[in-house]
């Protein structure tokens, strides 16, 4: 008897795999088009920071503003990659970097400063950037700037490694970013 039961599902299981074979079925109509020079996995943004937005962290001794980025899912947060970049000169310049710019005292004499901005990004969906000024003088807000955030899903950033993530414009390039 219980060979006769193993014959039977032997029998059933070949059945079973042979059905689920065919001839290939026609082509399925064209689904919808997408966005224009976007990437479903990659999300970028341009976001301006007014100088207005800036709080003064006294426990840390620089400035931050916190930007909300709903692309920024658990998914990129935990195994891709989050990029911000900040316009220069008319360039995008990845950070964290150190900024060096000029500005006016009291007196309105020119002074050469420097700043370090830093990114952190947060697992609910943004990024806090950190402004400190190289002597942690905290009398001026920092001015407006433009950031742009770059959010990658995980399985697009583990297959790009040819990218050079810190220059923005072989970002826009591979992922075919719009502007």
């Amino acid at each position: 008897m219980k060979k006769l039961s193993v014959i039977c599902m032997t029998i059933l299981a070949i059945g079973f795999f042979a059905s689920c074979r065919g001839p290939q079925g026609p082509q399925g109509p064209q689904g919808p088009a997408g966005h224009d020079g976007q990437n479903a996995n990659v999300s970028s943004s341009t976001v301006t920071v007014r100088s207005n937005d800036w709080q003064w962290n006294d426990y840390n001794g620089n400035w931050g503003v916190t930007i909300d980025y709903p692309a920024i899912t658990n998914n990129v947060f935990n195994y891709g990659a989050v990029l911000v970049y900040m316009d220069v000169d008319g360039a995008w310049s990845q950070v964290p970097l150190t900024y060096y710019y000029q500005d006016k005292d009291e007196n309105d004499d020119i002074i050469n400063c420097a700043a370090s901005i830093e990114v952190a990004t947060l697992s609910d969906g943004g990024v806090r950037l950190f402004w400190t000024e190289s002597d942690f003088y905290d009398g001026m807000r920092p001015a407006t700037h433009d950031f742009k955030i770059v959010a990658i899903e995980a399985a697009v950033y583990s297959d790009r490694s040819d990218v050079d993530y810190s220059n923005y414009e072989a970002v826009k390039t591979a992922f075919q970013l719009a502007d």
